[in-house]
């Protein structure tokens, strides 16, 4: 009884966010929010980080992600990874900004996926890897990210038949083992 009344809650603060109502959804997710619930958490930290049905704060938005990334939360892991990634309200760290976008990929995260990518080629992860970043490229493209494929294409042009061999092949043992998510 009482998860299907969150649940309730939960699709009319989404509903009142599809309507820009987004001061009855902050008024909503806080209270889901603060009981741990980590969907809400996240909705929470978006709500904060655009400064809508609340002022804008971006330190907010940062806790209220990091708590639903502690719990696994997907798209929180990758908007962690991202601020770290960017130095917003955190100092700037691509090794905390790799740690999350790993935990989203591994979920399924298309964004997270393609970041890692960027992360891999660019070697922010310590070395450029072309072959790994190829793979989450793949990876990325194959779950329908748009910029999967001219990625893709444009680090195959630095790389030698072998290593695409090998980075399709990571690719497809990373989709069997996790399934196209």
């Amino acid at each position: 009884m009482l998860m299907e009344n969150m649940e309730e809650k939960l699709k009319k603060a989404l509903q009142a966010m599809d309507k820009e109502d987004y001061r009855t959804s902050f008024e909503i997710f806080q209270p889901l929010a603060e009981q741990g619930h980590a969907k809400t958490q996240f909705y929470l930290g978006f709500l904060y980080r655009i400064g809508q049905g609340v002022n804008q704060d971006f330190q907010k938005a940062y806790h209220w992600y990091s708590l639903a990334a502690e719990q696994g939360y997907a798209e929180a892991q990758y908007k962690v990874g991202l601020m770290h990634f960017k130095g917003q309200v955190v100092a700037k760290d691509y090794q905390k900004a790799f740690q999350w976008y790993s935990l989203a990929a591994e979920q399924g995260d298309v964004m997270a996926q393609s970041n890692l990518g960027h992360l891999f080629v660019e070697g922010k992860t310590g070395k450029e890897d072309f072959i790994q970043g190829l793979k989450w490229f793949n990876i990325a493209g194959a779950n329908e990210d748009g910029e999967g494929h001219k990625n893709r294409e444009a680090v195959e042009k630095l790389m030698t038949p072998d290593q695409i061999t090998e980075a399709q092949r990571l690719a497809r043992e990373w989709t069997e083992e996790h399934g196209k998510n």
